[in-house]
């Protein structure tokens, strides 16, 4: 996945939700980050309820415990499968970008995880997150690894 950083279309769209690419997010090679394509999701006409973050590359640490997928419901909009149905939308663009894609969560995030495997994905396993990873300054001390093909 060390290719240049695709265009992405301005919106993508599906189950009843779009996604709006909002911003290119440069990456950062010390601390083993790639660039990040930013979409906003919306759930209904220009309120946004979340975000989703592809990741455009791969390094230890994507690979490992930031994963190439990330998203987030904000409060208010959760317990509406936003984040599945994000993904979905996403999928057409994500396959175009690479093959598979691996996707992370903490394991005690059981909405994640449960997004995650209605993805129908691929188990890789549990990992400890090192100090010296990014994701351990934020809390995360173990992360579960998934092999998306969108």
């Amino acid at each position: 996945m060390d290719s240049p950083i695709p265009a992405p279309p301005p919106e993508l769209f599906g189950l009843g939700l779009r996604l709006r690419y909002v911003e290119t997010l440069p990456g950062d090679a010390r601390r083993g980050f790639v660039p990040s394509l930013r979409f906003h999701i919306l759930a209904s006409p220009d309120v946004v309820s979340g975000r989703l973050h592809l990741r455009i590359g791969d390094t230890p640490h994507v690979r490992w415990y930031a994963g190439h997928v990330g998203y987030e419901v904000y409060e208010e909009y959760r317990g509406h499968c936003l984040a599945l149905r994000a993904c979905r939308a996403l999928a057409p663009f994500a396959r175009m970008v690479a093959a598979s894609h691996v996707i992370t969560c903490d394991p005690d995030n059981a909405p994640s995880v449960r997004t995650i495997e209605r993805l129908d994905v691929l188990f890789l396993g549990e990992v400890e997150v090192p100090p010296e990873d990014p994701q351990y300054a934020t809390g995360s001390r173990c992360k579960r690894r998934y092999r998306w093909l969108p």
